[in-house]
Parts: C-alpha cells; sequence; structure tokens
C-alpha cells in the first residue's frame, strides 16, 4: 500500500495486484487506478499478464509497463510479471511473500527486462544526502496531503503478538500499528 501511495503522489498511474479478490479494496483505497487479482496458480497468474498488458494500454503504455514492484517473487515472476514490463522496464524486487524461486537469466534478456534489488538501508549509509532528500519528499507527501496515513488494524500493546501473527500468516491486509498508550478521545 506504501508504494501505491508514493507512486500516485509522485504522478504514477498504478496497477495493482492482489492474490484474491478479497483484497482488492486495499490498493484502491490507496489510489491504485486498476486493481486486478492475480490468483494462485499458473493458470490465474497468465490471466493476470494478458489483463496487465490491456489496462497498460487502456493507461497510454501500450509496450507494458515501466516498472513493476515485486513483494511476491514465487511463481508469478516468471509467469506474468517479466512479461508486463516494457523492453528495458525495471522489476523491483522488495520482498518474496510467495517465497524464492531462481531466477532464469535467459528470458531476462529475451524480455530486455532489468531486474534490481531493492533495500534501503546500504544506500542510505553509502548516499546519505540523497536519502535525505528522500525522506524529505515523502515527509512533504504527508504534510500536504498526497500521501494520507493510515493503520488497517490497531492492537492493543497487550496484544503486540497477534501483529507478528497476522504479519507472518500473510493475512494482513495493510498498516498494523501496535498502540502503546491509548489515544486520547476528543
Amino acid at each position: 500500500m506504501a508504494t501505491i501511495a508514493i507512486a500516485k503522489a509522485m504522478g504514477s498511474k498504478v496497477i495493482a495486484g492482489v492474490s484474491t479478490e478479497n483484497k482488492m479494496h486495499h490498493p484502491k483505497a490507496a489510489g491504485a487506478d486498476v486493481v486486478l487479482c492475480y490468483g494462485t496458480d499458473k493458470e490465474t497468474y497468465l490471466q493476470f499478464k494478458d489483463l496487465v498488458k490491456v489496462e497498460a494500454k487502456k493507461l497510454g503504455f501500450p509496450a507494458g509497463v515501466d516498472v513493476v514492484v515485486d513483494v511476491v517473487q514465487g511463481d508469478l515472476f516468471e509467469s506474468a510479471l517479466i512479461s508486463c514490463v516494457r523492453p528495458l522496464g525495471v522489476i523491483c524486487l522488495v520482498g518474496f511473500t510467495a517465497g524464492q524461486k531462481p531466477i532464469r537469466p535467459g528470458l531476462l534478456l529475451v524480455k530486455e527486462v532489468i531486474v534490481a534489488g531493492s533495500i534501503w538501508g546500504r544506500f542510505a549509509q553509502e548516499n546519505p544526502g540523497i536519502h535525505r532528500q528522500n525522506v524529505e519528499e515523502i515527509l512533504n507527501f504527508f504534510s500536504t496531503g498526497a500521501i494520507k496515513p493510515r493503520a488497517s488494524t490497531v492492537f492493543p500493546i497487550e496484544e503486540f503478538a497477534d501483529t507478528f501473527e497476522l504479519f507472518e500468516s500473510n493475512k494482513g491486509q495493510g498498516n498494523n500499528v501496535i498502540e502503546f498508550l491509548p489515544s486520547p478521545r476528543l
């Protein structure tokens, strides 16, 4: 959801994918222009790929999308995502909720796709000035209202373990917050 909010604040068109239809409202609420269900097997992944191509054309990107932010990896990567990206487009790997699968470099060569891993830690240490600018830009999105903070579930501190269980079981559908002190009631 954070990726969607930041992309929209930067002026991007966003096609979001979810594993089940009951999760479709979350990306829409975060600002996605289109939300599609990629399902859980190779057949639905292929249908998702075809739908992304159709929607990308409708949004003005006939050669495919510029960037895919992949938090799933697994079989979805090879079955669908590589084909969704335009030539010399980028797939940014930021997670692997469906597990890690080997990436066959020959497919990247044929599709002319760039794959990049993304973790802020090293980049922030090596580029503190640029990192600070990036963080300031994101904070500015919050202060101007381009990004609205949200929490899907708030847990009292006594139930903090439930927050982690929700995350570990991949059943969370947004930002989970642990509340250390009760919110003041107005």
